[in-house]
């Protein structure tokens, strides 16, 4: 109901495949140091354990319960430093990025997989202050990460967004999260305009099955979670390699075949297949055709 409607390839991924499993010798993320936010979460902890298969040289854990980023770290291969912060808070932000160069010399890799979701309330009915929570976390968060990232690097290196199919839903009572992920969504498009050395990319996650008491927990879409968090984890290593430059500053599903967008790069690249579009009447300086084409 929610995976194959949303199909820009003929094949649909809910589970790690040959081209993205992170034990594929093409995926290998060696002296690579990369920086996972949500890292205790469901998702962020399959994304780190994807970037430890792949012989990764050092790993960032950031989130704010503590207990869950230290069993991340100890279930990795990878060495990790495990950073408790609060992606709102620049003071905190400035904080991990400190500890993380200091550990590691550098960064190569950010995944931005923190993130927050009101369910269920309506406007007019949700606090504003709840209902603007979403943005603090899905956009000034991500943005907070993005910035100290930049400085960190130089603005070169790989951002990973974590976005959702949610963003192009009407719903009742998804308007902050929608709202917010489409924003990131954007915020995406202009980090690759504006920076051309940064390899950026916005990944719509699937809808991701809750291991272990981890992850985000959504009854309306529960009967529907049957994606894997570690097809995201190895779609993460996959976007490193410069296989996946046409990819860059769109919005991309881990349920699409890699290798069947890889075929037509080209037409991806040149229609903007995967970049936002404003709304769906055709503008120009005639105004739109009422006719629909006829004369």
């Amino acid at each position: 109901m929610f995976t194959a409607p949303f199909q820009l390839t003929k094949s649909t991924h809910r589970d790690v495949y040959g081209a993205v499993d992170p034990n594929n010798p093409s995926l290998r993320a060696t002296g690579k140091i990369v920086l996972i936010t949500g890292a205790g979460g469901g998702l962020g902890y399959n994304i780190a354990s994807a970037w430890s298969t792949a012989g990764a040289k050092g790993i960032v854990l950031v989130g704010r319960n503590i207990e869950k980023l230290q069993e991340t770290a100890k279930a990795l291969k990878a060495p990790s430093l495990v950073v408790s912060g609060d992606v709102t808070s620049e003071s905190s932000v400035e904080f991990i990025f400190g500890k993380a160069i200091a550990m590691f010399g550098k960064l190569d890799v950010l995944v931005n997989a923190a993130g927050t979701m009101n369910q269920g309330t309506i406007t007019g009915e949700v606090q504003p202050a709840q209902w603007w929570a979403d943005f603090e976390s899905n956009v000034k968060g991500t943005y907070n990460m993005i910035h100290y990232f930049i400085k960190a690097t130089g603005g070169k290196g790989t951002v990973i967004n974590v976005v959702s199919l949610g963003a192009s839903f009407l719903a009742p009572g998804l308007s902050s999260y929608a709202s917010s992920k489409l924003a990131a969504i954007k915020l995406g498009e202009f980090l690759d305009l504006e920076h051309p050395n940064l390899r950026v990319f916005s990944i719509h996650p699937g809808i991701v099955e809750a291991e272990a008491g981890r992850g985000m927990v959504v009854p309306h879409f529960t009967p529907f979670a049957k994606d894997k968090g570690l097809l995201t984890g190895g779609v993460t290593l996959y976007l490193q390699k410069p296989e996946a430059d046409h990819l860059r500053g769109g919005f991309f599903s881990v349920n699409w075949d890699v290798g069947e967008l890889e075929e037509h790069k080209s037409e991806i690249v040149d229609k903007k297949l995967l970049k936002l579009s404003f709304i769906n009447a055709t503008l120009g300086a005639s105004g739109y055709d009422w006719s629909g084409g006829e004369q």
